[in-house]
C-alpha cells in the first residue's frame, strides 16, 4: 500500500454524477436535487410537522389545564417529531428518484467537515458572536416566541439540547441541501444560451455558474429568513442579521461543496447563543433574566 497522502478533494470541483462513478460511460449529467425534488421535500416536511403538531396538541388538550399552559413546549416537541418523520419518509424515497443515496444527492459530503472541523466551529462561534453584538445596536422584540420555550428549567434544558442540533441539521438539509442547488440549477437553465455547444456543456457537467450560485444564495437566504420571521415578529434588524448569517452558511456550503460543513457552522452558531443564555441565567436558575 502506498504511503503517499490522500489528495484533498475539497480543492477540486466534484461532479457527483460523474466523478464518483467508476463506469466509463456516464450518460447525460443529472442535476439533483432540482426544483421538483425541493418542492417534494418541503411538502413532506410540511405534512410531517402538521401531522405531529396535531397529535402533540391533541395530547395536550386531553390532559389537565396545568399542562395546557405549556403549549409552546408541546408544539416544539411536535415539530421535532415532524422532523424525524420527515427523514423517515425522505431518506428511503429520494434514492428511488435519484439512483444515488439520499446523502449523496444532497451533497452531504462529510469529508470536508472532518478535515476542517475546527475552522468551521470557530467560524460558527465568530458568526454567532458578531450576530449577538449586532443585536445590541438594533431593535429586537423582547417577547420573542422562542423565549416561551424557556418557561421552566426543564423545558429550557430540553430546548438547548434539541435546539442545538436538530433544527440546524434539518434547516441545512432543506435550505442548503435542497433549495440552494435547485435554485442554482433553475437559474443556469434559464440563463443557458440556446446553442448546441452550450447544451452539450449542460449535458456533460453538473457544475453551477457563479451567477447561479449568487442568485440561489440570495433567494434561499430570503426564504430562510422568512421562515424565522414569525419568531421575532418580523423585526427588520434581526431579519437583516439572519439574512447575512444565512449567506455565510451558503458560502460555506458552496466553498466546501458540503452540507455537512455548513451544518457544523450552523450548530456552532446556535450552540454559542444557547451557551450565553445558560451563563446569563446561572444554568436556568434565574429565567427572569432572559426577558
Amino acid at each position: 500500500m502506498s504511503d503517499s497522502p490522500l489528495p484533498d478533494l475539497t480543492s477540486q470541483p466534484l461532479d457527483i454524477q460523474h466523478d464518483t462513478d467508476p463506469e466509463p460511460d456516464h450518460g447525460l449529467a443529472r442535476r439533483i436535487p432540482h426544483v421538483g425534488h425541493t418542492l417534494l421535500f418541503f411538502s413532506i416536511v410540511t405534512f410531517s410537522i402538521a401531522l405531529c403538531l396535531i397529535a402533540a396538541l391533541g395530547m395536550v388538550h386531553a390532559t389537565s389545564a396545568e399542562t395546557v399552559a405549556h403549549h409552546p413546549f408541546a408544539a416544539a416537541l411536535g415539530q421535532v417529531a415532524g422532523y424525524v418523520l420527515t427523514f423517515l419518509i425522505a431518506v428511503p424515497l429520494f434514492p428511488s428518484l435519484w439512483t444515488v443515496t439520499f446523502w449523496q444527492g444532497i451533497h452531504w459530503t462529510p469529508r470536508p467537515a472532518r478535515l476542517h472541523w475546527w475552522k468551521l466551529i470557530l467560524l460558527g462561534f465568530a458568526l454567532s458572536g458578531l450576530a449577538q453584538l449586532a443585536d445590541n445596536f438594533i431593535h429586537s422584540p423582547g417577547d420573542s416566541d422562542v423565549l416561551q420555550l424557556f418557561s421552566t428549567p426543564l423545558s429550557a434544558w430540553v430546548t438547548v439540547v434539541l435546539g442545538t442540533f436538530i433544527p440546524s441539521f434539518v434547516e441545512e438539509v432543506a435550505f442548503r441541501g435542497f433549495l440552494l442547488p435547485s435554485l442554482a440549477t433553475a437559474y443556469d437553465w434559464l440563463a443557458l444560451e440556446r446553442k448546441p455547444e452550450a447544451l452539450q456543456r449542460w449535458e456533460q457537467t453538473t457544475n453551477h455558474t457563479l451567477p447561479g450560485w449568487i442568485f440561489a444564495a440570495t433567494f434561499s437566504s430570503l426564504a430562510f429568513t422568512a421562515l424565522h420571521g414569525f419568531q421575532i415578529h418580523w423585526a427588520k434588524g434581526p431579519l437583516a442579521v439572519l439574512f447575512a448569517v444565512s449567506l455565510v452558511f451558503c458560502a460555506v456550503r458552496i466553498h466546501y461543496r458540503s452540507v455537512a460543513a455548513s451544518t457544523l457552522v450552523h450548530m456552532a452558531y446556535d450552540f454559542l447563543i444557547f451557551a450565553e443564555m445558560v451563563f446569563a441565567t446561572g444554568g436556568f436558575r434565574h429565567l427572569e433574566k432572559l426577558q
